[in-house]
């Protein structure tokens, strides 16, 4: 009776344990639905829909995507502008600050481009991305003899792209992306320095600013009155200068 009881009481005890253990596994699954995930918040933009990457980039560019209407394709071209020139002028700056810092390589296509809807990926073909970030490095080599190579081949490249979209560009890329400037040690922008001739002027302009202009004195000045020409003696410098008129022959 005493081994019956205790097999029974060693049986309940087992039982009670695997009870208390399915209850606090069912009690962390429900807290674990109800707690929100320690984990962070990413945004998509929502206005594209599922069109995102080289997907995007072919709906743009007029390549038919299963599942998205051409119609619908062509009203989000105006939306999609500003997030083509997010990417390009990233890739152009890009390749400045590698070219200053010496460590010119190959940019990517893909890139996460904000927009004020959160954001979204967006894709460029390498040759078009490697001719902007080429034109980044060469113009942080600040010479002037290849200005004007580095402005066509920016701006032949982008007007390039916008064609491909069928966007009209409202500004040529070079007008705002080739600005020299200027850092401090800081990392700061400076503003582009002053001009040689307000810095170092030349000698002659010295010269001729350091000389001091006299100014009449008025205190020494005497008042004089016109006095009136007679009548006869205008008639008289009238008939001499007739007289002294030549008589053709």
């Amino acid at each position: 009776m005493n081994s019956f009881f205790q097999l029974f009481l060693a049986w309940g005890l087992l039982l009670v344990f695997v009870l208390m253990l399915y209850v606090v596994d069912k009690v962390n699954v429900i807290y674990q639905g109800y707690a929100e995930p320690d984990l962070p918040k990413t945004f998509s933009d929502g206005l594209f829909g599922e069109l995102s990457g080289k997907t995007l980039w072919d709906a743009m560019s007029g390549i038919p995507v299963p599942g998205v209407d051409a119609k619908l394709a062509s009203s989000l071209k105006p939306h999609y502008e500003p997030v083509l020139r997010q990417h390009i002028e990233q890739v152009f700056m890009e390749g400045l600050s590698h070219g200053k810092a010496g460590t010119a390589g190959v940019p990517t296509n893909n890139r996460i481009i904000t927009t004020p809807r959160g954001s979204v990926e967006s894709w460029l073909p390498i040759h078009h991305l490697a001719s902007i970030y080429q034109a980044g490095v060469d113009f942080a080599a600040n010479n002037p003899e290849d200005l004007l190579r580095i402005q066509q081949s920016l701006d032949q490249v982008t007007a390039m792209i916008y064609a491909r979209i069928g966007v009209e560009m409202s500004e040529a890329y070079s007008a705002t992306l080739l600005v020299q400037l200027e850092e401090d040690e800081s990392g700061q922008m400076l503003p582009p320095p002053e001009s040689e001739l307000m810095i170092n002027p030349p000698a002659q302009l010295t010269e001729a600013t350091a000389q001091p202009v006299l100014q009449p004195d008025l205190n020494t000045l005497k008042p004089f009155a016109l006095e009136p020409v007679q009548a006869t003696e205008h008639a008289e410098a009238v008939t001499t200068r007739e007289e002294a008129k030549p008589i053709p022959a």
